[in-house]
């Protein structure tokens, strides 16, 4: 059986592996606790909270604006009728006003 003599080997194996387990502990350690990462981390959750509710906004300002041309559209034909001297029932409300 082969003996190993660790009081030889031991600075030569031992220590520089514990010596980059330990530098890379620090870094991992120092690189997740500084505060300038928090910051990015805040912010960027802050980004995507933010750009979810302009999508939000978006999509209700594009259905406003199809609801205003269709009331303008049929605010039109209504007094298309009314200048034709057409009598009463109006023209039919319009479809998709509130789809």
């Amino acid at each position: 059986m082969i003996e190993i003599n660790w009081e030889v080997i031991g600075p030569y194996v031992i220590l520089p592996a514990a010596s980059l387990l330990a530098a890379w502990l620090v870094a991992k350690i120092q690189h997740k606790g500084r505060p300038e990462n928090a910051l990015i981390d805040q912010l960027q959750e802050e980004l995507t909270r933010h750009a979810t509710r302009i999508t939000g906004l978006e999509t209700e300002q594009n259905k406003a604006k199809k609801r205003e041309r269709i009331r303008d559209d049929y605010i039109n034909k209504l007094r298309e009728h009314i200048n034709a001297g057409n009598p009463p029932p109006p023209p039919a409300w319009p479809e998709g006003l509130y789809d």
